[in-house]
């Protein structure tokens, strides 16, 4: 299996896919210049992490004593300019939802075959908050910072996000007030930094599935449904099986519809018409036909005609 199929924890969370799109975007957004000598111009690129922090137990287990055992230099080597940032508060913008539960099919990969499934589902727009603090090394960076983020991110800025299976539109947006802080006193131990702090908002959709199924039970769900049925054509729904399983099944919504018109000659006894509970006897009645019993079944594959072949250019029996 490659690398690229295979699954783990950090690919279930949607508002963790929002928050590396939004990072994605800032990669190498944000630049300024400095004037190395007359002629030449040195662009300088202001990185942008996401805040992670612990306690100090932590912090020495992962970059001291495990450094230490590993041969390597143990110090601060974080890169001056660089933006850090962190997640204050999320909302859902009621006031901006439209429809509730929207029908939208999702491809998934199964055993190198795409399957199409379809789910309700309701795009909830959200707003979460971050807090972003850009870490300079004098006052003219910190201006220079300040100039670009102004230029580059003020006041919205578009893109996409992929959730793993589909794309959604999202939005960031800086605020109108920047705070920069300068350290006019400090000590031979202090950290020489200046600093450039300001909101920021990134406004996107979160996908809300029918009957409240997370991210990752849509795949287990629909690769339980394929290895029952592997031969099943169609598109995948959220509906019910036999015995009342829930569940992501391909096909006609009635994979295999039976009927007869004999339901009225064997009408049930007893006070209570349960259907189960017998039947009258029909031998010296007469109550119509003839009766006959069919049945209709969707799950085999249609064989495509020849004329669809020519039509889509599929090169005959090959395509």
């Amino acid at each position: 299996m490659s690398a690229y199929n295979q699954e783990f924890n950090k690919d279930n969370t949607i508002l963790r896919y929002l928050v590396v799109g939004m990072l994605a975007e800032l990669s190498k957004k944000v630049y300024y210049y400095n004037q190395v000598d007359e002629d030449t111009l040195k662009k300088i690129e202001v990185p942008f992490f996401y805040s992670v922090s612990g306690n100090e137990r932590f912090l020495l287990d992962n970059f001291m004593f495990d450094a230490e055992k590993a041969g390597k230099a143990i110090g601060d080597y974080e890169v001056v300019p660089r933006g850090v940032i962190q997640m204050n508060s999320m909302s859902i913008n009621s006031d901006e939802q439209t429809n509730k539960f929207v029908r939208a099919e999702f491809v998934r990969e199964w055993q190198g075959i795409l399957k199409t499934f379809s789910l309700m589902t309701n795009f909830l727009p959200i707003t979460i908050g971050f807090s972003v603090t850009v870490i300079c090394s004098n006052n003219l960076e910190m201006l220079k910072v300040t100039e670009a983020i102004m230029s580059k991110l003020y006041k919205g800025t578009l893109f996409n996000c992929d959730l793993g299976m589909f794309r959604v539109n999202a939005a960031m947006s800086v605020p109108e007030d920047f705070s920069q802080e300068r350290l006019f006193e400090w000590g031979l131990n202090d950290k020489k930094e200046f600093q450039v702090t300001f909101d920021m908002e990134l406004r996107s959709f979160m996908p809300v599935f029918e009957s409240g199924i997370l991210l990752p039970e849509i795949d287990s769900i629909t690769r339980q449904a394929i290895a029952a049925n592997p031969n099943a054509a169609g598109v995948g729904q959220l509906r019910s099986d036999s015995n009342g399983n829930l569940g992501i099944y391909f096909g006609g919504v009635f994979q295999t519809f039976e009927f007869s018109n004999t339901d009225m000659r064997m009408a049930p006894t007893g006070k209570i018409l349960w259907s189960n509970d017998g039947g009258n006897s029909t031998t010296e009645k007469e109550v119509g036909g003839p009766f006959s019993e069919s049945k209709i079944d969707s799950s085999p594959i249609t064989p495509e005609p020849d004329s669809s072949k020519v039509y889509r250019n599929a090169g005959g029996d090959e395509g």
